[in-house]
């Protein structure tokens, strides 16, 4: 959970990546699990973990195999898709405490205001602030009105912003508004919209408004909520507005000029461009290797660092990769590969909204839905993000005080 300002110490000061050693740590994790397993405490192993090992595989094999790459040790912790699967496997067969989900829960909490506060910070006064030396444009001290900025979170991933950020924030928001703490429901959705808004990236946004659908399931009478909202909602975009701007921060510009891109004429130029694009330049270069794939060339294991030569005149310069995760998954990875995720994700997000029906808490599952909804826009198969990783454990925590108050229920009605 404090992994933000680990890495900053890790990478920053001992020149170690946080998300690597970390992955080293892992694999001592499921070691002690497999070890200490038995008949009274059997290993679980479901059937999405099966198929997300599957996948894997299945990556390593197209780098190997396919790409004829070599195979280095550090492969086997520097991919963050092992990592994942580690960490889903390690908490599948943990038992989470009371003490213990409340402790990481409270810490969360102040992580998410530093986060805010930082982000501020940097579009209002200084854009390099806490922001990773690869990272610093030197050039630059104010934040522009379209630059992503990355608040804490630049230390352990590109899209840690958003992945890291919302889905803890659906857990913050629902706990206040299931103890009926509307004046405390207000402040922490304000907080995320200002959050979100300084990301500069939609899908941050998109996900962050997920917070709404989050207050109304929770509630019996859901009209009555839709219309309290309905009014609640501009009130909340309008605070936001005037606060951005009493700290010097262009509210206006950033909405005008990143959010709905006034400034380009031609579709070409907007992010909705490079979706298009996406969509042409798959149809077109798909079908050549669709059953196997043509392989993660640029990013993977080994990657050149390069687009391959038909994907790179096909784009023509005017993106850096296939802008849609889904179609990049099977332009690299073939029928095969694809379908391997796909039936991953589907297994995954089903365990959880069933467990979501039976605890009634529905922020894990919403904010796991938000990794599968931003891949609609960005490139994103590792769920090796502090806020993946805290939404399943808060799901495993739920679930498990639900099934334990249940066999206390049945067994007072058997006394």
């Amino acid at each position: 959970m404090l992994s933000p300002f680990v890495a900053y110490i890790t990478l920053g000061i001992a020149k170690m990546d946080f998300n690597s050693t970390f992955t080293v740590f892992t694999y001592f994790g499921v070691f002690l699990i497999l070890i200490y397993g038995n008949k009274s405490n059997p290993i679980k192993f479901p059937k999405y973990l099966l198929f997300y090992l599957l996948f894997i595989l299945y990556v390593y094999h197209s780098a190997f195999y396919q790409l004829d790459k070599e195979f280095k040790i550090a492969y086997l912790y520097k991919n963050l898709l092992i990592g994942s699967f580690n960490l889903l496997f390690i908490i599948e067969n943990l038992s989470i405490n009371k003490k213990y989900y409340e402790f990481l829960f409270k810490l969360n909490k102040k992580v998410l205001i530093i986060a805010v506060l930082v982000i501020i910070i940097q579009q209002a006064y200084n854009v390099n602030f806490f922001i990773r030396e690869d990272m610093v444009d030197e050039n630059a001290s104010v934040s522009s009105n379209v630059e992503r900025l990355h608040s804490i979170y630049s230390w352990v991933g590109s899209i840690a912003n958003g992945l890291g950020f919302v889905p803890v924030f659906l857990l913050v928001v629902e706990d206040l508004n299931k103890r009926k703490q509307s004046k405390k429901v207000l402040f922490w959705i304000l907080l995320g919209i200002v959050y979100s808004l300084l990301t500069k990236s939609r899908w941050i946004m998109v996900n962050t408004l997920m917070v709404f659908i989050v207050i109304l399931i929770t509630h019996e009478d859901k009209f009555k909520e839709f219309l309290k909202y309905l009014v609640v909602i501009p009130f909340i975009l309008l605070l936001s507005y005037f606060a951005l701007n009493s700290i010097g921060v262009n509210a206006e510009g950033i909405i005008m000029d990143r959010v709905l891109e006034k400034g380009k004429k031609n579709i070409n130029q907007k992010s909705a461009g490079t979706r298009l694009l996406a969509i042409q330049v798959f149809n077109k270069l798909y079908w050549k290797n669709a059953i196997f794939g043509k392989g993660n060339i640029k990013y993977g294991m080994g990657g050149t660092g390069r687009q391959d030569y038909a994907l790179k005149k096909a784009l023509a310069g005017k993106s850096s990769q296939l802008h849609v995760g889904y179609l990049s998954l099977f332009y690299m990875y073939g029928a095969v590969g694809g379908s391997l995720f796909l039936i991953f994700l589907f297994f995954f997000l089903k365990k959880i909204y069933q467990n979501s029906k039976k605890t009634s808490h529905w922020a894990p599952f919403l904010g796991l839905l938000g990794f599968a909804v931003a891949n609609l826009t960005l490139v994103a198969f590792s769920i090796f993000e502090l806020g993946l990783i805290f939404a399943v454990i808060a799901d495993k925590y739920f679930i498990e005080k639900k099934n334990f108050n249940l066999m206390l229920k049945y067994n007072g009605e058997n006394i």
